[in-house]
């Protein structure tokens, strides 16, 4: 039974993914102990990496989505179950900080699929859960997910593929919050279909996916702990003032959804 990671990454004229996927392999490996496969383009591949990754996969990647920053290639997620060497695999996010061994009890007890249905934010705790629309169900979350090579699972991911290709339908069906194409909505979608439109608990990760907000600065304080300083704006009667919080972070996995910051955590390891 194989066992190992793998990241899409490919670069925009904004951001460099390729250097957050080496940085976040390199922690999956010192904190799993896995091997980590990328799924990547030529142009994001540097001629001079020093990372040995477990498998490099090159592919043209569906550069039509966009964001107010500019490009954001994240279709095709739907190839991972194709794409994975692995018989076990997590697909992760390459702004997904690996921070402690946590996501090795996935194995332990989901069935072959799980991915996180609820989040919650660092130094806030009762997070609003996200809908994909209005009046929708809740989002689930591609930003963590456990696979096995099971027809179930390729019936997930092939489902994703379908609801890619026809995402304007199921944005006019479900009045999506955003026109922008997402992974979450798409295997939100999927799974439900999959499932015959009922919710199998047995599919979702049992602790909530921790994110970072943009009141949040993070830097490293040793190779296991990140301190983390939070800003708090009061919009009472002390409107205005500002209070400033922190805590180190340790033995916890987190999703940095602000680029800009995961960017500058990065450069305080060089």
């Amino acid at each position: 039974m194989t066992r190992g990671a793998i990241l899409f990454a490919f670069n925009t004229e904004k951001f460099n993914y390729y250097e957050m996927a080496e940085y976040a392999a390199k922690r999956i490996n010192h904190f799993l102990k896995l091997p980590v496969t990328i799924v990547t383009d030529e142009d994001s591949y540097p001629k001079d990496t020093e990372y040995v990754w477990d498998k490099v996969i090159k592919i043209t990647p569906d550069k039509n989505n966009t964001r107010v920053w500019g490009t954001w290639i994240n279709k095709g997620r739907w190839q991972a179950y194709e794409f994975s060497p692995y018989n076990e695999t997590l697909l992760l996010d390459v702004d997904y900080i690996v921070n402690s061994s946590n996501l090795l009890k996935i194995f332990d007890f989901y069935d072959d699929f799980c991915c996180h249905n609820t989040i919650d934010f660092l130094m806030q705790p009762n997070a609003e859960q996200e809908k994909i629309s209005h009046y929708g169900y809740n989002s689930l979350w591609a930003t963590v997910v456990a696979f096995k090579k099971t027809n179930k699972v390729k019936n997930i991911f092939n489902c994703m593929k379908m609801v890619q290709n026809n995402y304007e339908f199921y944005m006019n069906l479900h009045s999506f919050n955003t026109g922008i194409y997402r992974n979450d909505y798409a295997l939100t979608i999927a799974l439900s279909i999959i499932n015959g439109h009922l919710t199998d608990n047995r599919d979702f990760i049992p602790w909530n996916l921790l994110h970072i907000g943009n009141n949040t600065q993070i830097y490293k304080s040793n190779k296991d702990e990140l301190d983390s300083e939070f800003t708090v704006t009061f919009d009472n009667w002390q409107r205005g003032k500002i209070r400033k919080e922190y805590i180190t972070i340790n033995d916890l996995d987190f999703h940095v959804m602000n680029k800009e910051l995961y960017v500058g955590i990065i450069e305080n390891e060089k």
